[in-house]
């Protein structure tokens, strides 16, 4: 029941069939009625090795080379013909030979073979100056010399060819290396996606351009100069579906613009890169297999990239969420807490007012305000640790003492610190420093604050300060328990409040809305243990230049003309 028989079509050389005899010969006379059709065979899968010097045409100029070496070897035997043999003459005219064979392609060759017989036998042998040969021994040597430069010839054409291909192979794998090795370097999609064309575009001298996914799986440019047809964009569409190369140069599609190539890796696809010029360079089963090798690393470090985006945003996520865990958390015991005071302090001045004795009804009045300055406090810290994240905070530097910052946050911490000795030493050389002076007040108050809350009760408080090199060292310490090692950087974290310290209030943010005004102002923040026991915070401030010249008033001037 067959009608139709394919088969490929002959690729070997056309002697062989006259040797063995034709396989498609054979089918073509015994098929009868079946229908015979020959077609291309696929070539892709082909390993045969390149050939680069057999294939190609020679240049005339390796012609003319190969002539005038039998001429050398001919005028170098001539002189000294009657002390050598004939033998060692044919010795020279192969040498000749050997040598064209080893720089030359196989027509130059065998050109320099006939021309050395030729020579050889016109020269020296008898008899001389003629063609004709009176000892048929000669006719031996003759066809022992073509065969032996044909023998010569042929190897080394071998031996370059496996040379070409071995550094056709470093070339390969240098490439591949040097791509590999960039792709580590990376760290975000984009820098993959430069590394990529780049390297694409300068190992197969084409133009290239990635394509990817958007969010409604569309594939884009990712250049955004690059514009792409809509008859393209529906070729690489079809490529990125099917996970096969089509364009042109191949069976699929071949009326596109640019060749396609599928980037795939063993979980999903990631996109196609397009390379647009002289695109038949793929047909060699060498370059295809580079393509393929660039193509894998290429889809793994942008899977790879984009699966380290995922894990960073998600990263941020967590954190976003433990944040909002955090907030909630502090807010419902440190908002509840004065709220309480207050709401009890009230409720008993508005039901038992006429009861109350004067010293008992100030002492609610008293807790009363405190806890509201208390929370007022607490509000604040939670504005300007939003004013930091959102970068909403503005730096209105003026020239003036530290004194007046400090004092306003021992004022607006009185009740904090009536307990406590808060010793100051501020030196009365002391320079003017660039500062927000609201801001800087803040600075202190939460400093203070914190060491009031964390430190026993009663223990000092030092505020110290002192110009050096360009800048002003400003350092509140106390004696308490100090910070535990290790920690001196996560207490400046937010939300973050040391194990020991669980059951004082806050919400752990005065420490980083502390540094990040200091780094709004220029300056530096860290913490260090107090010798004798305590914690020092400490905190640069830039003074650069020094604060301008006071311009004189209007009727000084005057009297100054005068």
């Amino acid at each position: 029941n067959v009608t139709k028989i394919v088969v490929g079509k002959p690729t070997h050389p056309r002697w062989r069939d006259k040797l063995y005899g034709s396989v498609l010969d054979q089918l073509v006379r015994g098929s009868g009625d079946v229908d015979v059709y020959v077609i291309t065979g696929d070539v892709e899968g082909e390993t045969a090795q390149p050939r680069p010097q057999a294939g190609r045409a020679a240049p005339a100029r390796e012609y003319v080379g190969a002539a005038l070496v039998a001429g050398l070897a001919t005028l170098v035997s001539f002189p000294v013909f009657r002390f050598l043999s004939l033998t060692d003459v044919a010795m020279v005219f192969l040498l000749g030979v050997a040598i064209v064979a080893s720089r030359y392609g196989r027509g130059p060759t065998i050109l320099a073979s006939f021309l050395s017989i030729a020579l050889f036998d016109f020269f020296f042998v008898p008899p001389r100056f003629t063609f004709a040969v009176s000892d048929v021994g000669y006719a031996l040597t003759f066809v022992v010399m073509l065969a032996i430069a044909l023998l010569i010839s042929g190897l080394t054409l071998r031996i370059r060819a496996q040379a070409e291909t071995a550094r056709e192979r470093e070339r390969h794998t240098s490439a591949l290396y040097a791509m590999s090795r960039e792709f580590a370097g990376a760290r975000t999609e984009r820098d993959v996606i430069g590394a990529a064309e780049k390297h694409w575009a300068d190992t197969f001298q084409a133009a290239v351009t990635l394509l990817l996914p958007d969010a409604e799986g569309r594939l884009r440019p990712t250049r955004a100069q690059v514009a792409l047809a809509e008859k393209e964009r529906s070729v690489a569409e079809w490529v990125h579906r099917n996970g096969k190369p089509a364009g042109v140069g191949t069976d699929t599609l071949p009326a596109a613009a640019a060749f396609y190539f599928p980037l795939v890796t063993s979980a999903r696809r990631i996109g196609v890169m397009s390379l647009s010029g002289d695109v038949r360079c793929f047909e060699d089963s060498a370059q295809r297999r580079l393509l393929e090798a660039f193509a894998g690393q290429t889809a793994l470090a942008l899977e790879r990239a984009q699966l380290s985006g995922q894990a960073e945003r998600a990263k941020i996520e967590i954190e976003a969420e433990r944040l909002r865990t955090s907030l909630l958390s502090s807010l419902s015991h440190d908002l509840r807490t004065p709220l309480g005071a207050i709401t009890g302090a009230a409720t008993t001045l508005l039901e038992q007012s006429a009861a109350l004795a004067p010293a008992a009804r100030k002492d609610l009045l008293e807790t009363i305000l405190g806890e509201s300055r208390r929370m007022n406090r607490l509000i604040a810290n939670l504005l300007d640790m939003v004013r930091l994240e959102s970068g909403a905070l503005e730096v209105q530097r003026e020239w003036q003492p530290l004194e007046e910052p400090v004092a306003g946050a021992l004022m607006r911490l009185a009740d904090v610190l009536k307990d406590r000795r808060v010793e100051v030493h501020l030196p009365p050389d002391l320079p003017l420093v660039p500062v927000d002076a609201v801001l800087m007040e803040q600075v202190f108050v939460n400093l203070l604050e914190n060491a009031a809350k964390h430190t026993p009760a009663g223990t000092p408080i030092d505020v110290t300060a002192a110009a050096r090199d360009g800048e002003v060292l400003v350092e509140v310490a106390d004696r308490g328990p100090g910070i535990p090692p290790g920690e001196e950087e996560r207490i400046f974290a937010k939300f973050y409040r040391l194990p020991a310290s669980e059951g004082a209030s806050g919400v752990g943010l005065g420490l980083a809305i502390v540094r990040g005004i200091i780094t709004a102002h220029g300056g530096r923040m860290w913490v260090e243990q107090r010798p004798g026991g305590g914690a020092a915070f400490r905190f640069t401030l830039p003074i650069g230049g020094g604060p301008p010249e006071p311009v004189p008033a209007a009727d000084e001037a005057a009297e100054g003309r005068d």
